[in-house]
């Protein structure tokens, strides 16, 4: 995966019990955070948060969380070859959805995408929920260097076309620079569905 680099101040959190001491260590430095109280998915887990010191060296780093669970054990998540870049988010319709595969130049374009290894890809599955989430109800492609497998995938599925073609000239413009996409778009959406109902209320719309 790819995060925010400095001057940004990237941003790491996930699910565990609740009023638990979660630490997290990345190149020497180590974070420390209390989880939420309150639950925050049908799990009954809670949110904790780490909001990192700016990073400018683009690694790769490992970042290592681990949490005690109530039994005593010490679990430990580890996120291997994690960059520091830029990190696009590509949203939209069609227009945005469309495949790499599905573009005029799509057999040259797929097949050099493993010349870009510095590029990830990340594709959220087109499902919805009618109330806002913490995370995505699924994922299409999981966090994935940029390969022929990763960039050809299925069409109208991942990676998107124009989200793929931006991100690799933006890579290349700026000296190869870390580029993190990700690909949210779904066909024949309207505006307010991307909106928060909070938000459509105070507008006095209902869908």
């Amino acid at each position: 995966m790819v995060l925010q680099r400095a001057p940004q101040r990237a941003i790491v959190w996930g699910f565990g019990d609740a009023n638990q001491s979660t630490t997290l260590q990345m190149n020497n430095q180590i974070y420390r955070t209390i989880s939420n109280a309150e639950p925050a998915n049908e799990l009954g887990e809670s949110i904790w948060s780490i909001t990192l010191d700016p990073v400018s060296d683009e690694g790769p780093f490992d970042i290592h969380v681990s949490q005690p669970l109530s039994n005593g054990t010490l679990v430990t998540i580890t996120l291997h070859d994690v960059l520091f870049g830029d990190v696009w988010i590509c949203s939209g319709q069609s227009n945005m959805q469309m495949s790499v595969i599905d573009i005029f130049n799509a057999t040259e374009e797929i097949a050099n995408a493993g010349n870009y290894p510095k590029i990830r890809v990340f594709t959220a599955a087109r499902k919805w929920t009618p109330i806002p989430v913490e995370e995505l109800v699924a994922i299409t492609e999981n966090w994935s260097v940029a390969s022929p497998e990763s960039i050809g995938g299925p069409s109208f599925q991942y990676m998107s076309a124009v989200c793929w073609l931006y991100g690799r000239m933006i890579h290349t413009e700026l000296g190869s620079r870390p580029i993190g996409l990700i690909n949210t778009s779904v066909n024949g959406t309207i505006i307010e569905f991307w909106s928060p109902p909070n938000a459509l209320h105070d507008c006095g719309i209902s869908l």
